[in-house]
Formats: C-alpha cells, structure tokens, sequence
C-alpha cells in the first residue's frame, strides 16, 4: 500500500497538466504525436515564470522568458566575500507578443530537439487574424549564439503586433556600454566588476543582437520567418570578444534558416543516447526531460562544470559541489564520456587551487583538497560563515572516485597519465596527511581516524569519523595504489596501511554502520550511510545492507533534496525487495513540476532548476532498475522493470571504446553492439546460471539474449 500511495501522488502530480489539456485544449497533431512518444512536453497556456522551461547549450542558458542569460564560466564577486557568482547577463530574446486580441495554441518543450515554441492566434485592430509561433533554442552546435525565431502566417491581408523584450534592470555583475549599431544589430561590451581574486583579470563579455522592433507590421503572406540571433563571446575564448561576436553575428542572421536544421541534428545525435519506456508515458517524459536538463547545462568543448541549479540560475552561485561527481557524472559518464571527461578536466584545471586551499589550514595540510565549493579559479569560493567551506572534506574523495569511474570505464592510459594520476596521487597525499594515527585499546594496532569533519548530512557538525568520508578516503587510497602499479611507479607504504587501518564506525548490537562516532539515531538531512553500499559498492552483507536502509530512512528528514530518496530505491533494488524500492523510486521524481518538468530540490521548493535531484533520479534507472555495476574487471547488469513498464532499453551506453544497448523485459535482456571506435576492446557478455557459465562475443549487427533473472557481465575478451 505504501508504495500504491507513491506511486498515485506522482501519478497524479504528472497527469493533472496532460488532463487540463485534454479537457481544455486541443493539441496541435504535429505536437501530439512527439507527446505520446515521450520526447515533448504541451502546455495550453503560459505557466508560471518559476516553471518556465529553461534553453541552453553548455555555454549559455536562460529561462524563456526570464531577464536573465549567464554564460558558463563567467563569474563576478570576491572569493568568500562577496561571493563569487554567476555573472547576471540582461537578456536578449526574452520576446513578448502584444496585439490587439490573442488566443492561446499552446507552449511546448521539444526534450529531443531542444526547441522550446509558442503558438498563438492573434487579430490586430484591423481585424487581420494571423497565426505565430516563436522558438527558441541555444544553439548546440553552434554555442555562441542564443536564437529566436518568429513564425507568422497571414494569408488573409497584413498583420500588425507589438514585440516586447524583457530585459530588466541593469547588471550590477557587469558594466556594459554600447559599442556601436548597424542597420540591425546593436552591440554591447563590459567587463565583470569584481573577480574572484585580485591576481585575476577582469573577464569581458561581447554581445551583438538582433535589433528588436518595437512594433511590427507583416504583409499577406503564408509564411515568413524572422530571425532575431544573439552572439556572445568572451575573453575566456577569444582575444577580441567584440570582433569575434560581430563575424558570428553577421554570417549566422545571414543564414538563419539554416540555423535550426543545425541545432536539431545536433541534440538527435545527443538524443540517440539515452533511455526508452514500453509503457509508461509520464515515466518516459520523466526521464528525457531530466536527460535535456543535465545534458543543456553542459558540453564537452567548454569544461566549466555542472552547478546543482543548472547554468540556466544562479541557484547556489552556479557553484560546483560534489553534486557534479557524486549526482550528475555518473549518468553522464555511461552515454556520454567526452562530456564526462570535460567535467574531470575542469578539476584537473584548478588543481593549483586545490593545493592552495590544502595549505589554507594551520598547519597546512599536504597535496590538493578540493573546496567545497569551485567557481572560476578552483580555490574556495563557499560564502563565509559556513562550516561546510572548512569540514565537508570528503569532495576530495568523491573527485578521486569519479576519476576511478572514468578509468574503470575507458581504460584511457594517456589520460591516466596526463590528468588522472597527478590528481589521484594529490587527493591521496591530502588524506595522509588529514588523518590521525591513534592506539587501539583493544587491539594495540594502530588505525587511523578523521576528525572534526561534516559528513553528507549536513545536519551533523565537526564529528569525528564520519563513516562516509573514511571509506572514500579508503578508496582514495587504494585507487592510489592500483594506478601506481599500473603505471609501474612507487608509492608510500603508508597508504597501504591507512588504508586498512581507518575507522568504520559500526553498531555491533543493530548491526549498522554508524554514520559518525557517536550518532545516536538523530534526524539526518540526506542520503549518508546508505551511499556505502552504492555507489562506493562497499562490501558489505545483504542483512547489513538491508538494516542501514531500514535504519537511516525514517530518519532523514522528508524535507530534505530530492537525489536522497533515489539512493534507497536503488539500496531495495539491490535486495530485491521490489515493493519498498518503488515507494522510493517514485518519491524520487515527485518533485518534478509540471508542465515542463522543471525539478525543485525540495518538495516545499529551494533551488530551481535542480538538475543535482536529476542526477539522483536518472541513477536510480541507469543503477537501479537497470542494475549496472561498474569494476575495475567489467560491468554488471542485473536490470528488473520499473514499475508499470513493460520493456526498457538503456540506448548507447559506452564501455572501452564500445558503443551498445542494452534492452530488457521481465524475462530477457538483449545486448547489441552499435558503433566500435578505432581503438576499442573486443567485448564479451558472460552469464553463469546453475555453475554453467555462457559466454558470447558481443559483435555489430549480432544482438545477443540471456535471462534477466541472473546478473549478465559485460568485460573484455
């Protein structure tokens, strides 16, 4: 019953916009047919400005509509102080249609295009009626340029309408001055007014956009096209941003209706990637909306990471936490490893950074610990005044294990040792020197402890042991140690003995582990303990594993983020106990918000867009009802439906150079090989069954089937 309740709460929530739709509108066929196979999302009206869709590319993002644009990458204020933030942009295409008389055709959100439209009748004072669709859309292949197109049909005479644009107030990120205006552009160039450190010089940002009339008046016609582009550039990517914006400018508006075939080719190749639902639409909608969502806010040719607000807000500063490594990557990582590896890169970018907060300490510590919170240069930007700047701590061990999942996943030796070892070796050597060496009383060996720290539930403050950041500092250690023998290089002894040595908080009597000395069963903010089990994969038995989930639940507060309840999910999964699992899969996604699926990161609201409860969702598919395990050795599936499905395939993932699908039922799982680079490994799919064990190449072209009910593994010839 507990999970039904879930489950019609969701249900519900999910629905109510496709019913208003149904009863109160009707949906254009074109749009109808994108709905029912989940790649479209349909409103008959505009929604409410916190609702609103949000377009971008990686590079730029803003909510339609909304005054605001910002620029990955692009921050203003002083380190801790002021802080630093995402630099506010006034918008530029936030375009609004005045008329004498509108009838609303609806609004809409493309999820595997990227185009978000608006379509609408309207009758000027002349009695002209004429019919308009705007699009929007941040160009994906094209990243620099943020377009409006504006669609009118009026076979009956001319039509006359009002465009408005909501830009707002003035930046106080950045002073912009006019920078001159052609016949249809107007240009703008400004420096950020505070960098983030004082040995920083100012970023500076061009703009030049497509002059928008105040009024327009369009003759008889079938169908004209208007295209209003804006062109952004910045000395991050170019000597003289200015220059650079007016050429892109003024080739592009030249060729405006190229622009769009682009962009939609674009994001369909992105889009082949992903996952299909048999059988549940709003699930299927669920899922792709979430992929468009992480996968706009980020791109693999501009390594300036992931925010838990998207790069469409300035939720939480637009500041990277481990929410990237811990929450988003991890989906990334499996359908798209060169974005992946664009957001490792940027760690690998600010390691300079890391080594300085490290020596920040009295007495400084060794190697590289990363900040809690990374903007532009990688040295600590978490506002003053919070204890998480100075103990959450265990990020460094969430990068080194992110790295590990890369490594696991391409075996890259060139990048392990270009950009993976030099930060493995900094975070290991960091976590030596943190930890302190102490005698067991009962034993008179030596383990070693980790002191006055704040562990994942940000409830508990300066606690000793947290029991979460041991173990990925154990991890640390031994990832260390693995690549060190890989490359053939020595490495301290110590490591070796730390890492066996750590303390593991655990409850004898309950048979728990305790998240921290002395926890005594007080409500906790978030996922914690229950992390150990995944994604660190701690080896650990079913009974223990099924006592911290039992445990720690009713103790995590149903106010906290939304990525929490999808670490259960999977926990249950992982025990079969398939009814609980899904009470939590479904309270893992109920605080998506219709109608464009614009996630909160708690049910009562806080950041918005929070693509950091995206991350944990999408996990609990790919890990949870898809049942991937990922090792050093191969990847594990043992995949079971999501409730209410019929059939599930995980498009594209990627594995040493492979790119293939995995499809499953309630009896089979089928795997097939789509594309295979030039340096990739022969791959092959081994399931053991009664001590019989069955192994078939994977080959192009040659799906191959075994029993969903028993773990399958895929690994290298």
């Amino acid at each position: 019953m507990r999970y039904t309740l879930h489950f019609l709460y969701v249900f519900l929530s999910l629905t109510s916009i496709a019913f208003i739709n149904a009863q109160e509108h009707s949906i254009p066929s074109d749009w109808n047919d994108r709905i029912q196979q989940g790649n479209l999302l349909f409103y008959p009206r505009k929604p409410p400005n916190e609702l609103m869709a949000s377009i971008a590319n990686g590079y730029v993002g803003t909510v339609v509509l909304n005054d605001t644009m910002y620029v990955s990458g692009v921050f203003n204020g002083y380190s801790s102080v002021t802080p630093s933030h995402r630099a506010r942009i006034p918008a530029t295409s936030a375009i609004g249609i005045v008329s004498n008389s509108s009838t609303e055709i609806g609004w809409a959100l493309d999820l595997e295009e990227a185009v978000f439209y608006h379509r609408l009748n309207i009758t000027d004072k002349s009695g002209h009626n004429c019919t308009l669709e705007q699009r929007w859309y941040a160009h994906r292949e094209l990243t620099h340029l943020l377009v409006h197109e504006l669609s009118v049909a009026s076979p009956d005479g001319p039509c006359n309408f009002q465009l408005t644009n909501t830009s707002g107030a003035l930046s106080t990120d950045i002073t912009f001055y006019p920078n001159g205006t052609g016949q249809n552009y107007v240009s703008f160039y400004g420096t950020i007014n505070e960098p983030e450190e004082p040995y920083e010089t100012p970023t500076g940002i061009a703009i030049v956009a497509t002059t928008i009339p105040s009024s327009m008046s369009v003759p008889e016609t079938n169908l004209t096209t208007f295209y209003f582009v804006t062109a952004i550039t910045t000395t991050l990517d170019t000597i003289d941003p200015l220059e650079s914006a007016l050429v892109l400018w003024t080739t592009y508006s030249a060729e405006g209706k190229e622009l769009l075939p682009l962009h939609k080719a674009a994001w369909r190749k992105i889009s082949e990637a992903g996952v299909s639902i048999r059988g549940d639409l709003n699930l299927a909608q669920a899922i792709n909306s979430s992929l468009y969502y992480l996968i706009s806010s980020v791109n693999a040719e501009w390594p300036y990471s992931l925010s838990p607000g998207g790069l469409a807000s300035n939720g939480y500063n637009g500041h990277t936490f481990w929410d990237c490594e811990t929450w988003m990557y991890p989906n990334i990582l499996l359908i798209h490893p060169d974005i992946a590896k664009g957001l490792i890169d940027y760690r690998f970018n600010r390691l300079a950074g890391a080594h300085l907060k490290a020596l920040s300490y009295d007495p400084p510590y060794a190697g590289s610990m990363f900040p809690w919170e990374s903007a532009f240069t990688g040295e600590e930007v978490c506002p003053s005044g919070y204890g998480t700047c100075i103990y959450e701590i265990h990020i460094s061990g969430d990068i080194s294990f992110a790295l590990r999942q890369y490594w696991y996943t391409t075996k890259d030796k060139d990048w392990l040792i270009s950009d993976g070892y030099p930060i493995i070796v900094a975070v290991a050597t960091f976590w030596e020197s943190r930890v302190t060496p102490y005698t067991n009383s009962t034993t008179n060996g030596t383990q070693y402890a980790i002191n006055n720290v704040i562990p994942p539930d940000e409830f508990a403050a300066n606690v000793n042991n947290s029991v979460y950041t041991n173990y990925v500092a154990k991890i640390s250690f031994e990832f260390a140690i693995e690549v060190s023998k890989e490359m053939g290089v020595d490495y301290p002894s110590s490591w070796s003995e730390i890492a066996d040595g750590l303390v593991l908080p655990f409850n004898e009597e309950l048979d728990i582990h305790l998240e921290y000395d002395g926890y005594d069963g007080t409500i906790i903010k978030q996922a914690d303990v229950v992390l150990l089990g995944y994604p660190l994969m701690m080896n650990m038995s079913s009974k223990v594993r099924e006592n911290d989930l039992n445990y720690y639940a009713p103790r995590t507060t149903p106010q906290g983020p939304a990525m929490t309840w999808a670490m259960y999910a999977i926990g249950y999964i992982e025990l079969n106990i398939m009814d609980v699992a899904a009470s939590y899969f479904f309270r893992g996604y109920s605080n998506i918000k219709p109608p464009f699926n614009v996630w909160t990161e708690t049910p009562g609201g806080g950041t918005v867009n929070f693509i950091t409860g995206v991350g944990g969702f999408l996990q609990s598919v790919f890990f949870g009802y898809g049942g991937i395990r990922l090792s050093d050795q191969n990847i594990k599936f043992l995949p079971n439906l999501p409730p209410n499905t019929d059939g599930v395939t995980l498009r594209r993932l990627n594995y040493l150079g492979n790119i293939y699908s995995v499809d499953f039922d309630n009896t089979t799982v089928t795997f097939s090989l789509d594309q295979v680079d030039v340096n990739a490994v022969s791959l092959e799919v081994e399931q053991t069954i009664s001590g019989k064990t069955t192994s078939k190449p994977l080959e192009l072209n040659k799906p191959i089937s075994f029993k969903s009910s028993t773990a399958v593994y895929l690994q290298a010839k």
